[in-house]
């Protein structure tokens, strides 16, 4: 259990759901483990759920949309160990709207936390990466940055650019030997994002009952399946892969929006 033994690694949106499971994980794996968000109490209650000891588990509390913010951050990454070797873009935003209905401050929303933070997060880690003399880099996108979802259009849209800037990026940063790389999840049950969209926990469990046969798997994802991902990402076992977008997603992809018959 030592496939990050002496990193440092960066989670935003990490007080919660996949954030927090890939903190764990990383942890586990002998990792220092950075997760902010913007709740310090939800920080708290992760960091005793990862390491009831406080060892290796540090907290930040941060508006990602914010530079200053994403400084401090990176800033304070680096004085817990003197390095940074990975960051996983996790933080996210959705709402579903049809196109035309979709307010213009909720579209820049989403631009802005799914797309904008990601990129100057990625930004702000290179001179820390090149430091160290490697470097990955974890963007948690979606299904839905690949396939068209009728009500979902501005996530699409932003998640399909944050794939774009991910793989552009991916090309600019390998001659420092630093790794981009995509995790695009379907259905991931028991996620706070899903909590404005969804409704009541009676209406979510409808919502995921309705949507685990659309997966060939035959269920919907769990926090865990993304941080194995992420750990293939963050260890030497991916040192060979860069610019990939991993379908983490039970078979989604091949599948359509439709239930099956019979």
């Amino acid at each position: 259990m030592d496939k990050l033994t002496g990193k440092t690694a960066v989670i935003t949106g990490g007080g919660t759901g996949i954030g927090r499971a890939i903190a764990k994980r990383f942890h586990e794996e002998g990792a220092s483990a950075l997760i902010c968000g913007r709740r310090p109490q939800k920080l708290e209650e992760a960091a005793k759920f990862i390491s009831p000891e406080g060892k290796r588990i540090h907290t930040v509390a941060a508006d990602v949309t914010r530079e200053d913010d994403i400084r401090r951050l990176i800033d304070e990454a680096v004085k817990v160990t003197g390095r940074l070797d990975i960051l996983v873009n996790n933080a996210g935003f959705m709402r579903f709207a049809a196109l035309e209905d979709v307010a213009p401050d909720e579209w820049d929303a989403m631009i802005a936390v799914n797309v904008t933070a990601p990129w100057r997060l990625m930004v702000h880690v290179l001179p820390h990466m090149r430091k160290a003399g490697s470097g990955s880099i974890i963007n948690i996108s979606s299904i839905a940055g690949l396939k068209a979802f009728p009500g979902s259009g501005a996530y699409c849209t932003s998640k399909a650019a944050l794939q774009m800037v991910s793989q552009v990026m991916a090309m600019e940063a390998a001659k420092d030997n630093i790794r981009v790389n995509l995790i695009a999840p379907a259905v991931i049950e028991g996620t706070e994002i899903a909590d404005p969209v969804y409704g009541p926990e009676n209406v979510a469990h409808d919502f995921y009952d309705r949507l685990r046969p659309l997966h060939p798997l035959g269920r919907n994802g769990r926090s865990e399946d993304v941080a194995e991902a992420a750990l293939f990402f963050a260890s030497q076992s991916s040192s060979w892969v860069s610019g990939v977008i991993l379908n983490v997603d039970g078979g989604r992809h091949l599948a359509t929006n439709r239930p099956p018959e019979g």
